[in-house]
């Protein structure tokens, strides 16, 4: 085995394949190059990192090439320090935006990394490999950075990859593909727009570049090969072409491709509102669902987040999508940097506004400013950003307690599933119900309902120690 690719473990739910990875093994492959492609984030009966060594002696590969998003990155240095364990002959390679962004220093502190390729990975991991295959220096080679005897080499950048169709399909079929629940197409890279909180801009820039329909039609004729009945379109931003969408649904409508198999994609709310005929075409070529970043219900928030957007946006996009059955899955970010305690309510009384309206929704409790983001680079200017241990968080410039926030959001949840548990929707009902809780808490009240439970099981002389408990603490929080 040449060349070992490996995605390391996060939690092990992943439910879609390294597609990075496919497109770096399919590279290799047309210059027959051997590689493989390990998935540890996908559920193993024994310890990951057992298992991974097992593979490793298996293949005996020259190299090992690692990616990373900056969640996975420590399960990444911990993969890299296994192959280093089992040989130091083997070159260890990391790639993926965490390592991009923080090539410099990563390569400073972790003497277990021998290279990280920096951006667009599919060329300069070629080069990479066939001049370490051949014993030729990395001298010359655009977008990495290397330990050359004892000093750390900086090469220049590898200018994108103007034509994505000059690459071949991924490799799909170097992954166990019976078990993902979805598998996955990306038809672009890159997104225009200047939201504050992604890190794609310091990948791609600001430009995106397509691919043909007829080169995204016949990867997903492959994947039908393989057994998919799930595709995600992973792009950055699915829709900011009404042409584009229309050409290519047109495509998937005409070979029946919507009868074989089930879509989703992500994008922007706003685009449906600018072109609301995009959710009837989505709709009409087989896509259930799409995934949309709504963030915040507080037009102060949306624009400290640069979403260039309103909060009626969210709504009537919202609108426009149901309309069609278009299942749009919204997502909120709860807290962030200068987001107040009306700001938070803004945000959860637009979430339930766009559930009760036929929206699933989903939120994370609090904005991460990842490296690479304008967020963090501000944040850090200010002296607000924060981190412990390679968790990333921030000092709020509203004065708001982080920890307590974090305790409200637990608390909703526990009184949301002690409240609701017994409703035979309570699994799509959950993050509403949820919702619901914290809006009441936010207001320094107990939840009505939650308060009837407890008073419930009080008259009747035997509350329940999960209910007692959580009472208990509710009335902390909010005194």
């Amino acid at each position: 085995m040449d060349v070992l690719l490996v995605n390391p473990r996060y939690n092990g739910r992943s439910e879609i394949p390294p597609l990075g990875l496919e497109c770096i093994a399919a590279v290799l492959s047309k210059h027959a190059i051997d590689a493989a492609i390990i998935d540890l984030d996908i559920d193993h009966q024994q310890e990951v990192h057992d298992y991974f060594l097992r593979l490793l002696q298996t293949h005996m590969p020259k190299i090992v090439g690692v990616t990373a998003m900056s969640h996975s990155f420590a399960s990444a240095i911990t993969v890299c320090q296994i192959v280093k364990d089992y040989s130091q002959n083997i070159l260890t390679v990391l790639g993926g935006i965490h390592a991009t962004v923080l090539y410099n220093s990563i390569l400073r502190e972790q003497q277990v990394v021998d290279v990280i390729v920096r951006g667009e990975g599919e060329l300069s991991f070629l080069e990479l490999t066939q001049n370490f295959l051949k014993g030729r220096p990395f001298s010359y080679i655009d977008g990495i950075s290397f330990h050359n005897d004892g000093k750390t080499v900086h090469n220049n950048d590898r200018g994108l990859t103007k034509d994505l169709d000059s690459f071949p399909l991924p490799s799909h079929n170097l992954v166990e593909n019976e078990k993902y629940k979805t598998r996955s197409i990306s038809s672009s890279r890159g997104c225009f727009h200047n939201c504050t909180f992604c890190s794609i801009r310091s990948l791609y820039g600001n430009i995106i570049r397509i691919r043909s329909v007829d080169t995204i039609i016949e990867e997903t004729e492959d994947l039908i090969r393989y057994g998919a009945r799930r595709i995600m379109f992973t792009d950055e931003n699915f829709t900011f072409s009404l042409k584009r969408v229309r050409h290519l649904c047109n495509e998937i409508v005409r070979r029946r491709l919507h009868k074989k198999v089930v879509f989703y994609a992500e994008g922007r709310i706003d685009d449906i509102c600018q072109t609301p005929i995009m959710a009837q075409l989505l709709s009409d070529a087989g896509f259930k669902g799409l995934y949309i970043g709504a963030e915040s219900g507080s037009q102060k928030i949306l624009n400290y987040y640069r979403k260039e957007m309103a909060p009626d946006t969210i709504v009537q996009g919202v609108s426009y999508c149901i309309e069609q059955n278009l299942l749009p899955i919204v997502n909120f970010i709860l807290f962030g940097p200068r987001d107040t305690v009306d700001s938070i309510k803004e945000t959860i009384n637009i979430a339930k506004k766009v559930y009760e309206s036929g929206a699933e929704i989903v939120y994370a409790e609090m904005l991460i400013p990842y490296p690479g983001t304008p967020i963090k680079t501000e944040l850090e200017k200010e002296g607000k950003f924060k981190e412990v241990e390679g968790i990333y968080y921030f000092e709020s410039y509203e004065g708001l307690d982080i920890e307590w926030i974090l305790q409200c959001c637990n608390a909703a949840r526990d009184m949301a599933y002690l409240t609701h548990k017994d409703d035979l929707f309570f699994s799509t009902k959950k993050t509403y119900f949820e919702l619901c809780c914290l809006d009441e808490l936010l207001e320094n009240r107990i939840p009505s309902e939650f308060e009837e439970l407890y008073q419930h099981h009080l008259f009747m002389g035997n509350v329940p120690e999960m209910i007692n408990n959580t009472h208990r603490s509710v009335g902390n929080l909010i005194h």
